[in-house]
């Protein structure tokens, strides 16, 4: 044994006998105690025990010497024995938390199943915890047994009190995160999850329930970014740059995602699955040339893969390729056994496909069946059978089939809101009141949902009127004042919009949509340009990956004269809502105030392809009118 460790163990053993043995003339003693400590330390036991044996025969109660006898036994891997010494040292000695602490964990590692050892344990880790509440790795086990054993509330006090201490242990983190999900309040489990992942990285069982939690929520980003530190760690890992790759397909990352996945096919030609994903990528970012050529690749070798014809399908409808779609669609339902979901998606695009058409009887009744699914409303085919009926202006019928979703899912924004729509349009002013009134009562989701149906059937002082009401009751409730200025500003109120959106800014001057929407506001009405550009490069810096905000800024450069600058951003924004009219729109003002009548005709013409509205599409057809005639006008050769 190297010096220094065996001087280590005799100071401590003297301290320790010192301790025990003060006021007594015991130098004799206190020899005998070092020469145990040393022979225990050199694997001697038996000579160990034999010493403490003659000190105990005269100190049979000193809770120090059974103490020290069961460190030894433990040593000698003779439980029994020592679990009998520790109990004699927490009977002579209720307070002594070195014995309580341990006898708590070898009764624990002894327990196994049986409930009555371990409450014992617990009641011995409870003390020590008692005595000394810094000692975290007790804290948890009794935590751990109090999780173990069902008793959720107990735990989460014990819990509670260790973050106090350690807010920034992981494993506390984690383990309070599990304790209140169990509690019903897993809403409140993120943000302990998220600061034990930034305290670890790399703490994987934190990670994998903050992925569920940030898929759930539709934060695909976060989740991408959450996996980074894991990849890094073990690059040749590929399942995890693939669903990383995923994650930022989901969140609308296109061109992170084609690379990716691009990576991943280049590593792995066989890899049918990345290859599948690269496709989807592709067609996202509107290179259908190339996603074609890769869907055709993997049917050829996978002709009934289900999953593989309704992405098809989807892609073929991106492109107003209905003919296909549909051919595609009933090829997917003529497999053998279709799952429920892509049964339900496929039919669901083929009513989408009967109203692209026309066919609006025919789009009604194949969405019927489909709207609800698994418990859960179906919302694209609602709306297909709902557009249908508008369009023939069926309000009557639309809220007769509209009925029993209502009675089943009352609480449900979406199908209320649909509800009050109808309501509305067919002139049932009072049973529309009623139903918004009640929507409210579920909260501010609700409550919004009721103001846009109004909204949506261009009744704007009753929309008013219903948010008016709810910010008496929820005055400091920013989402019901931010729709305040946005009704209004619809309503074609640009006064009462600005008023609202700058009360609201006065309270919370970094609320990042507010400086979107009323810098944007601004900039289309080409005043207060200078505030703006700055209200929108906040809203930038808060969400630089927000390609709204980001059109936003590019288009008050753009108001400004600052051509360079707005094309930047404006660029930048169509890279992260490649299927946003409106931004196309922008960027191609942008070339055609440049003199770029080539590049501006591509924007307005890939625009119009992206359905928008009748009177946008209508300015569209204008501009290219416009532009194109210059092009034949500077095409004519002047005679010689």
């Amino acid at each position: 044994m190297p010096k220094m460790k065996k001087l280590a163990v005799l100071l401590l053993a003297l301290l320790t006998w010192s301790v025990a043995a003060a006021a007594q003339d015991v130098s004799e003693d206190q020899y005998e105690f070092v020469l145990a400590k040393l022979a225990a330390d050199d694997g001697r036991f038996d000579e160990a025990l034999q010493r403490l044996d003659k000190l105990a025969k005269k100190n049979p109660e000193s809770s120090v010497l059974h103490f020290e006898r069961a460190m030894i036994l433990l040593d000698a891997s003779r439980g029994d024995e020592a679990e009998a010494e520790l109990r004699a040292a927490v009977r002579i000695q209720p307070n002594f938390y070195d014995a309580e602490r341990i006898l708590g964990r070898l009764l624990l590692d002894r327990a196994a199943n049986n409930r009555v050892k371990v409450d014992e344990a617990l009641t011995h880790l409870q003390n020590a915890y008692r005595l000394y509440p810094d000692d975290i790795v007790t804290g948890m086990a009794v935590a751990q047994i109090y999780l173990s054993t069902g008793r959720n509330a107990e735990a989460e006090k014990v819990l509670a009190t260790l973050l106090e201490r350690v807010p920034d242990q992981r494993a506390v983190n984690f383990t309070y995160a599990q304790v209140l999900t169990k509690l019903g309040r897993g809403d409140e489990s993120r943000k302990y999850l998220e600061r034990a992942v930034e305290v670890d990285p790399t703490f994987g069982n934190a990670i994998m329930q903050l992925l569920e939690i940030y898929q759930h929520a539709n934060e695909f980003e976060r989740a991408a970014e959450l996996l980074q530190p894991l990849i890094a760690e073990d690059p040749a890992n590929l399942d995890l740059q693939r669903q990383q790759a995923l994650f930022y397909l989901r969140a609308g990352q296109a061109e992170k995602a084609r690379a990716a996945f691009k990576s991943l096919v280049d590593a792995d030609p066989k890899d049918a699955r990345s290859l599948f994903y690269l496709a989807e990528a592709l067609n996202d970012l509107e290179r259908y040339d190339e996603s074609d050529k890769i869907y055709r690749q993997l049917l050829e070798k996978a002709p009934d893969d289900t999953e593989l014809l309704a992405s098809f399908g989807l892609s073929q409808i991106g492109q107003k390729k209905l003919d296909d779609a549909s051919k595609t669609f009933d090829l997917l339902l003529k497999q053998k056994d279709v799952p429920q979901n892509l049964q339900v998606l496929a039919k669901t695009q083929l009513a989408f496909i009967a109203l692209q058409r026309g066919q609006f009887n025919a789009a009604v009744e194949t969405a019927r069946p489909l709207f609800v699914f698994n418990d859960h409303v179906n919302a694209q085919a609602v709306n297909i059978a709902l557009d249908a009926m508008r369009k023939q202006k069926h309000y009557t019928e639309a809220i007769a089939l509209l009925q029993p979703l209502v009675d089943k899912f009352g609480g449900d924004p979406f199908v209320n809101a649909r509800y009050i729509e109808m309501l509305a349009r067919a002139g049932e002013k009072e049973r529309a009141r009623v139903a918004a009134t009640t929507q409210v009562k579920f909260g501010v989701r609700n409550t919004i949902a009721a103001a846009e149906a109004f909204v949506a059937a261009e009744q704007f002082d009753v929309a008013l009127g219903v948010l008016r009401d709810a910010i008496k009751n929820k005055p400091d409730e920013i989402d019901l004042q931010f729709e305040l200025g946005s009704v209004s500003e619809r309503s074609g109120d640009k006064p009462g919009a600005e008023k609202a959106f700058l009360a609201l800014l006065e309270k919370h001057p970094e609320n990042a949509q507010t400086l979107n929407y009323l810098g944007y506001m601004w900039a289309e009405s080409g005043t207060n340009l200078e505030r703006a550009a700055e209200m929108l490069n906040r809203a930038v810096t808060q969400e630089p990956r927000n390609g709204a905000f980001i059109d936003s800024l590019g288009w008050v450069y753009y108001r400004q004269g600052k051509l360079e600058l707005a094309e930047k951003y404006l660029t930048d924004a169509t890279q992260l809502l490649p299927r946003d009219a409106t931004i196309k729109e922008h960027l191609g003002d942008v070339f055609a105030k440049r003199g770029d009548t080539h590049r501006a005709l591509s924007m307005y013409r890939a625009a119009v392809t992206l359905d928008p509205d009748a009177k946008d599409a209508e300015k569209l057809r204008t501009k290219i009118a416009e532009l194109e005639k210059q092009q034949q006008a500077q095409k004519v050769v002047t005679p010689r």
